[in-house]
């Protein structure tokens, strides 16, 4: 059967779940089962902006520390804003698995939404199949979070498409999952909540219509508190191995390498990012990373796979795009958006690529644009004249890897 067809006919089936908070799938029992005999877990949050802020994340941690004050419990701030599945796909190695977590949340609802459901489902697939052959006995729970544009998706009962695309690979593998925009939404037509700023008395659950004030968090960890509830007093049976791969193409065994590696060709005058202070902060997460503004230099390298990425930093010394070319093939990129008044980490894929031998180049595109007028309205561009620079940075070449 035709893999999007396939895909089409699993999705009928979760676009009308019924309208509450939990799927339990076959539940967190080795995550609960350390926590009721004392022993010590770690709990890591993979996800996107709404993740790394001290929202939710910070919540449910003291909330399980005042649970179980027998154990002993670390958590890991997986969260980088802006960012997707894809990246964290490619992150659970370097974020996450270091750390032996007992229990990881993942949080991308909000940032995939709009995307390619094969793109979301190989990527959602590829974090659970990392996860867990790592170590079997790691839990896995989604995490739904919603913004404004999913408003009214939700109000006609029928779940946005991230989500459905994620309740997919939850389903296949028996992955309990929370959507903590029901109980959201009930509040908001209960007239206690305002999804977007105050009204009339009510409480504003977001100031920008997707990352929640500190009540909105507030809201979401009650959601999360009664889910663990009622999870930990669930008792299903564990699957006693990972099944066979839903999807081709899944990026379980997507790797990163660093632009030293000497699979990778630098021609210029490319630069350490050490050498810019101003970004010093990005060298935690891309310690090798390099930086050029000249159109001339270039990055190249040879690979086999279907997929292609670059870890990057935007913001607004980044130029406007870059121009790539795939044996042979050119295509662009564009860099700067209307986010880029402030620093952040970020990435591209090239992917639908035949799976077999590549050759790929990348460089800047020399046009300039008008970058002021690009920002949001009403945006503090902070220093101007650092709009002037045209810079590409890499950060990481994210690849495919071997089976």
């Amino acid at each position: 059967m035709n893999i999007r067809l396939f895909l089409c006919l699993c999705l009928l089936h979760t676009a009308c779940y019924a309208q509450q908070a939990l799927q339990p799938g076959k539940g967190l029992n080795a995550f609960f089962a350390k926590l009721e005999s004392g022993k010590p877990v770690v709990v890591a949050y993979l996800g996107g902006s709404i993740t790394a802020a001290p929202g939710y994340r910070v919540q449910t941690e003291k909330w399980l520390r005042s649970a179980y004050p027998a154990s002993t419990i670390k958590t890991i701030n997986a969260g980088v804003g802006g960012t997707g599945s894809s990246l964290g796909a490619f992150r659970l190695d370097a974020d996450v698995l270091p750390h032996q977590p007992d229990l990881v949340f993942v949080e991308f609802a909000v940032n995939d939404n709009g995307g390619d459901s094969l793109t979301i489902c190989r990527a959602m697939e590829g974090i659970v199949r990392k996860i867990k052959t790592h170590d079997p006995q790691t839990d896995i729970c989604f995490l739904y979070t919603i913004n404004e544009p999913m408003v009214a998706g939700f109000q006609k009962g029928v779940l946005p498409a991230s989500m459905r695309y994620m309740q997919v690979i939850a389903d296949y593998y028996g992955l309990p999952s929370i959507n903590l925009g029901w109980d959201v939404l009930r509040l908001v037509e209960a007239g206690k909540l305002a999804f977007r700023g105050e009204q009339q008395g009510r409480i504003a659950f977001t100031r920008d219509g997707t990352h929640p004030t500190d009540e909105g968090h507030q809201c979401y960890t009650a959601t999360i508190k009664t889910a663990l509830t009622q999870l930990k007093q669930s008792n299903r049976a564990q699957a006693d191995r990972l099944p066979s791969a839903r999807y081709p193409g899944n990026l379980q065994y997507a790797k990163v390498i660093s632009p030293a590696d000497k699979a990778v060709k630098l021609t210029g005058h490319w630069k350490p990012l050490k050498e810019m202070p101003a970004l010093k902060g990005f060298l935690t997460a891309y310690p090798d990373a390099v930086y050029t503004g000249d159109p001339n230099d270039s990055l190249t390298i040879h690979f086999k796979g279907s997929y292609f990425g670059i870890g990057d930093i935007l913001g607004p010394t980044v130029c406007a795009r870059v121009i790539i070319s795939v044996d042979g093939k050119i295509m662009t990129q564009n860099r700067f958006d209307r986010h880029c008044s402030w620093n952040r980490r970020n990435y591209f894929f090239i992917d639908e690529l035949p799976d077999t031998e590549h050759t790929l180049t990348v460089k800047i595109d020399p046009e300039k644009i008008d970058k002021l007028k690009m920002l949001n309205k009403g945006e503090d561009p902070g220093d101007t004249s650092r709009y002037a620079a045209y810079n590409f940075y890499i950060g990481n070449i994210m690849l495919p890897g071997g089976q």
